[in-house]
C-alpha cells in the first residue's frame, strides 16, 4: 500500500508586495479619495447645520412656567379650561412644548413645539395635531428674542385674569423692586449732577469775581 506524501510540492503563489507599482498606485488612490470624502462630508454638514442659541428661550420658560399664571386651553370636553402655566408648558432637552388642547387620549393632544432647527438655522414653532398629522410650522426666526416674544404674546391672549393677579407672581415682586432700586439710583446720579453743576458755577463765579477785583 503505498503511502501519500504530506508534503505539497506544488509551487506556492507569492502574496503581492505593496512595493509593487500597481499596489502602491491604487492605495495612493484610496487615500486621496479618502481625503476627498472627508473634506466633502466636513462641507455638507458645515452648511447643513447650524449653532442655533436656545439658552435664553429655555431659561425664559423655566422662570415663568413656576409662577401663579393660569391660562385657558381647549379641554377634553372641548370647552375652554383654565389651567396653571406649569401643568402646559414643558422644557426639556431644547425642546419646548405647550399644550393648547387636551383629550381624553394622549396621542389626540394638540401642542406647540418649539425647538432649535440645525438644518435651517432658526428656532421653529410646530403644531402638531396628532401623531398621524405632519407637524405644520407656524413661526420660526434666528433670534431668541423673537421667539420669546411669541410665546408672550400666546401667554397674554390666553391668560385667566380672574385667577392670575400680579402682585402674586415672585417675578413681578422682583420686578417692581429692581424697577424701584433703578428709579431711585437715577435720582441720586441726577442730584449728584445737579449739585456738581451748582458747584462748578459757583466756583467759575468766584474766578470771575477775583479776576474783575484786580
Amino acid at each position: 500500500m503505498a503511502v501519500k506524501s504530506n508534503t505539497d510540492t506544488r509551487p506556492r503563489r507569492k502574496a503581492p508586495s505593496i512595493e509593487e507599482p500597481a499596489v502602491r498606485y491604487f492605495l495612493r488612490r484610496l487615500e486621496r479619495a479618502e481625503d476627498q470624502y472627508l473634506v466633502d462630508r466636513f462641507l455638507h454638514e458645515y452648511q447643513t447645520h447650524h449653532e442655533v442659541p436656545f439658552e435664553l428661550v429655555d431659561h425664559f420658560v423655566r422662570r415663568i412656567r413656576q409662577q401663579n399664571i393660569f391660562v385657558y386651553v381647549q379641554g377634553p370636553n372641548g370647552k375652554q379650561e383654565s389651567l396653571l402655566l406649569t401643568k402646559v408648558l414643558f422644557s426639556m432637552n431644547k425642546v419646548v412644548r405647550l399644550y393648547v388642547s387636551l383629550s381624553m387620549r394622549e396621542e389626540d393632544y394638540r401642542f406647540l413645539r418649539i425647538y432649535p432647527n440645525p438644518r435651517t438655522g432658526k428656532i421653529t414653532v410646530e403644531q402638531l395635531r396628532d401623531r398621524q398629522a405632519a407637524p405644520q410650522e407656524v413661526f420660526s426666526h434666528r433670534d431668541q428674542c423673537h421667539i420669546i416674544r411669541y410665546l408672550t404674546n400666546w401667554i397674554v391672549a390666553h391668560l385667566d385674569w380672574k385667577k392670575t393677579k400680579l402682585r402674586n407672581l415672585d417675578i413681578y415682586k422682583l420686578f417692581v423692586e429692581t424697577r424701584q432700586r433703578q428709579l431711585e439710583q437715577k435720582l441720586r446720579d441726577l442730584n449728584d449732577a445737579k449739585a456738581m453743576g451748582q458747584w462748578m458755577i459757583g466756583g467759575n463765579s468766584q474766578v470771575s469775581a477775583a479776576q474783575a477785583s484786580r
